[in-house]
Order: structure tokens, then sequence, then C-alpha cells
């Protein structure tokens, strides 16, 4: 998978939401005025996170990797966000734990199997303090966006 997949016109940086259904709303607006996404696509993710929810109990924080179904994607992308405050987000195994998440990376791939091994190398990047440190210390949106982009595992 290719680095450029991390959009520079999708970081969010310290956004402030109330919860996961205002991330999404916001998100997702963003995406369609961009020209990532088909309008399909909101009630597409809040669906599939129902059905399959994204959280990672990772540490030192759990993380939350939200993607939908390739047909409401026009543009792939890894949309980065950091968020002012944590919001509850229930866990990718067992729907029935939540955790406070602060980092989401969204995906969206125009292939059926494109994210699975963008998938892989987020888990792997996220069993990492190191990169999640990096996120969080990020000052700035630039800084923040350069620390998304040091995943490693994908290609330039």
């Amino acid at each position: 998978m290719q680095r450029d997949l991390i959009k520079r016109d999708l970081v969010q940086f310290d956004w402030d939401v109330a919860d996961q259904a205002e991330f999404f709303t916001r998100m997702v607006d963003k995406l369609e005025r961009l020209g990532y996404v088909k309008d399909s696509f909101l009630p597409a993710i809040v669906a599939r996170e129902h059905a399959y929810p994204t959280a990672l109990p990772t540490e030192p924080e759990a993380i939350a990797i939200p993607h939908s179904d390739a047909e409401h994607i026009l543009t792939p992308f890894i949309a980065s966000t950091r968020l002012a405050s944590a919001i509850a987000w229930h866990d990718m195994g067992d729907s029935s734990v939540t955790h406070q998440v602060k980092l989401v990376f969204m995906l969206g791939f125009t292939r059926a199997d494109g994210h699975i091994e963008v998938l892989q190398i987020l888990l792997q990047n996220f069993q990492n303090p190191s990169f999640t440190e990096a996120l969080n210390a990020a000052k700035t949106e630039d800084e923040f966006f350069l620390a998304a982009q040091s995943l490693q595992g994908l290609e330039d």
C-alpha cells in the first residue's frame, strides 16, 4: 500500500466531538465535500460500525479504524484524526466492551479486499507505543500528519 493514501486534506487535529455519531456526521460531510465518498457512505459506515465495531484495545490507548464497503468509495483514502477528548467506541472483538478512543484512522478503499493489507500494517504500527506517542505528542496539524505518515510498512 502506498503512503500517499494518508491524505493531508483529511487530517483532523484535536477535533472536538461529543460522540461517535457526531464524529461520523462531521467526517462524512468532509469526505463528501472533498469527493472521496458517495452519499451512501454515512448510512453504510454507521451500519457497518454497529455490526462490526472497530476499536482496538491497543496500548497505551485504544484506536478505532472504521471502514465501509468499497461500493461507497470514490477515491481511496486514510483519514487520520486526533480527537480533543476521547469518546466511547465499541471493541472490535467484543461489542459489549467499550474503549475511550482519541485516535481514529478511517479507511476507504475502492477494492473489496483493499483494506486487509492496510489493516495489517495499521495493527502492527498501533502495537508500537512510539507510533501512538508521536501522534499524541504532535503540537500542530502538520506534525500530526507527519507522525501519521510515519507508518512502517507503507511504500513511498
